[in-house]
């Protein structure tokens, strides 16, 4: 898809609004702040799982999460994590003696000072949850390990994005040594991570006593007093809140379909608005949807095979229980980004079979009802 125009972004904005994703909470001369409904809260936990996936989980060296508090030693409000990070190094370093590379893992919180977005959406928020990785290394790889960690991010950024190319690295024009991880905002390329090299100058910050206990594991011939005895640091900060933003624009789309019930081609072309989500983000992975005038049997089998779904651990919107229409609800369902809605409907009783209706293609197709759990589970196996 082309950049997105001015008409999409508005008409975004208020789909956002409509389905529960995000909302303006309350703003002033300091900033925005946005409260996440259900469909954006579970999208945001999604990126951040995945994230954790990529980051944590599936790292092949040693990698440690740790915590912080919102409030700086100062009390002041936090506006980065390299207190924290140097709060817990040398607890980690003295309690595993680890040896090089290794990384701290935090997410939470931070505070801008002040808007310099305006006008921007989620970038106006005055609150922000950074994901953030301190990766700590010999200083002669840390050329060698930046540039690794720049593919890396660049490379899970674009896994899950429907136009992978949108995503680019640049370097900054304001500090050596930094990548920012781009994306096409309508407003223009804005950051969503940004990698930087801090070199041993990261840890020249350290207490006393962490310097002292990094120069008793180093050899003999270094000395704390020789910057090149620490470990380099490179850190890896994405903005999840801007990050979010730039998969919804990425995954918005207009499709065109055909009715019917037109007598001429050009009233037959009807636009199609669909979030076209990874599965691995999308709020959830199914729905059921149902047909009108449901009778008590449908009911009882609704509720076994949302019982299935749920025990598969499959996230699914069950709100089959309101009176819309099957066209409306696969409208709601495209417009959330769920890859996929389950039909309920008098086959089901007579044939046991269940249609899958396709969210990107429309396409729809009919299986077992025994099935249909390990179906989904087949579609969705995303990492």
């Amino acid at each position: 898809m082309a950049k997105i125009t001015g008409d999409q972004w508005t008409k975004l904005k208020s789909l956002l609004q409509l389905r529960g994703f995000v909302t303006e909470k309350s703003a002033d001369q300091r900033g925005c702040i946005y409260k996440f409904g259900p469909a954006g809260t579970l999208l945001k936990n999604n990126i951040r799982r995945t994230w954790w996936d990529w980051v944590v989980v599936k790292q092949d060296w040693k990698v440690f999460p740790v915590e912080g508090e919102i409030l700086k030693s100062d009390d002041a409000l936090r506006k980065d994590f390299k207190e924290e990070c140097l709060d817990h190094f040398g607890d980690i370093h003295k309690m595993f003696n680890t040896t090089l590379p290794f990384s701290l893992v935090h997410t939470g919180e931070c505070f801008k000072q002040t808007a310099n977005k305006p006008h921007h959406f989620l970038f106006d928020s005055r609150e922000m949850t950074n994901l953030v990785s301190f990766n700590f290394c010999r200083s002669q790889l840390s050329v060698q390990k930046f540039d690794q960690l720049v593919t890396s991010r660049l490379m899970w950024w674009r896994k899950f994005a429907e136009n992978p190319s949108s995503f680019l690295e640049s370097e900054s024009k304001e500090e050596e040594n930094v990548i920012n991880i781009l994306y096409e905002f309508p407003w223009g390329q804005d950051s969503v991570e940004v990698i930087r090299n801090h070199g041993s100058q990261f840890l020249e910050s350290s207490s006393p006593a962490v310097l002292e206990l990094m120069s008793s594991n180093q050899n003999s011939k270094n000395s704390v007093e020789n910057s090149h005895s620490l470990p380099s640091v490179i850190e890896c900060n994405m903005f999840l809140e801007g990050g979010m933003l730039a998969y919804l624009i990425d995954a918005y789309m207009e499709k065109r379909t055909f009715s019917l019930n037109s007598d001429s081609e050009d009233k037959g072309k009807i636009a199609r608005t669909v979030l076209q989500l990874h599965p691995a983000f999308a709020p959830y992975n199914v729905s059921i949807a149902v047909t009108e005038g449901m009778n008590p049997t449908l009911q009882r089998v609704i509720k076994h095979v949302s019982k299935e779904i749920h025990q598969s651990n499959i996230l699914s919107l069950d709100v089959s229980s309101n009176s819309d229409s099957l066209e409306n609800q696969f409208i709601r369902n495209d417009e959330l980004g769920i890859p996929f809605s389950v039909v309920i409907d008098e086959d089901t009783i007579d044939m046991a079979s269940i249609g899958v209706r396709h969210r990107d293609s429309t396409l729809k197709e009919k299986i077992h009802i025994t099935e249909i759990k390990d179906f989904i589970q087949r579609q969705i196996q995303f990492i």
